[in-house]
């Protein structure tokens, strides 16, 4: 993206207060793009837009909302008002997300439940009140931030890859609804990204997923911002950061035994080294 034109005029990011989507809005107001990042935590809300207002050029604005996407009652109140005083974003990054990686049995149901109803649920709210806005406004782009555990599940992210398939087939039918209204439809799928939700994923990871995914570099949120801002111009639909995730979906598509072996191979090693 130039540094002199903005791309885009407004951008509204869920889970923009850190991480990708932080990065993706510190890019895009570098740029001259006005942002609203949406997230629950008010001081880290207020320390984002402090940061951003300190490298935003040209008219750029960056306006906050704390808000839990995952209250749908919440969001119906709150956004709207923000929205008719902003305007409608002409990008939407829905990035909000959380995930909890543990043995199935270990997985409650409340762990489940909040894990769908941000990851899938928040998603849902949050577009349910833009999209018809964007239709009006003559259209936009909309990312919806899904995973690598998105279109192949990985020991120990059994709520997590369930939401994550989930936003897949959401944004496959909302592409082809909204290719008519000028609206393009893409999908973010990063592998392990340096963001606060990795650190705190480390927690309660089991042995086998750290087997399975300890070769996989881990990339930075700045990466994965850039790499999506770049696709956004493209005509791809899934966009896929770094090399390995990338060998790792067409393998999967063509080969899944093979893929299936490999994982399989990486879980007996493993709990070979528990015993």
């Amino acid at each position: 993206m130039s540094k002199k034109q903005a791309q885009y005029r407004l951008a509204l990011l869920t889970g923009g207060s850190s991480g990708i989507g932080l990065a993706v809005a510190t890019q895009l107001v570098s740029c001259g793009t006005s942002v609203i990042l949406i997230a629950r935590r008010i001081e880290l809300l207020a320390e984002a837009k402090a940061s951003l207002e300190k490298i935003a050029t040209g008219q750029a604005t960056v306006k906050i909302l704390s808000v839990d996407v995952s209250d749908h009652e919440a969001v119906e109140r709150l956004l709207p008002p923000c929205l008719d005083e902003s305007g409608t974003p002409d990008l939407l990054y829905a990035g909000a997300g959380i995930a909890h990686p543990d043995h199935f049995e270990n997985i409650t149901h409340e762990i489940y439940q909040r894990t769908i109803d941000v990851n899938l649920g928040g998603a849902w709210n949050i577009l349910s009140t833009v999209v018809p806005r964007m239709k009006t406004a003559g259209g936009g782009k909309i990312v919806i931030v899904s995973s690598g555990g998105g279109f192949v599940g990985f020991y120990g992210y059994t709520a997590y890859s369930a939401s994550k398939f989930a936003l897949m087939g959401l944004s496959q039918c909302l592409r082809m609804e909204l290719k008519p209204d000028n609206i393009d439809v893409k999908i973010l799928c990063p592998s392990d990204t340096d963001t606060p939700q990795l650190a705190a994923e480390e927690k309660t990871k089991p042995a086998e997923t750290r087997q399975i995914t300890g070769n996989a570099k881990v990339m930075t949120a700045q990466y994965v911002a850039g790499i999506l801002l770049k696709k956004l111009k493209g005509r791809s639909f899934v966009i896929i950061p770094g090399f390995m995730l990338n060998l790792t979906w067409w393998l999967y598509r063509l080969l899944p035994g093979l893929i299936h072996a490999f994982f399989d191979n990486d879980v007996r090693t493993a709990r070979k080294a528990q015993k």
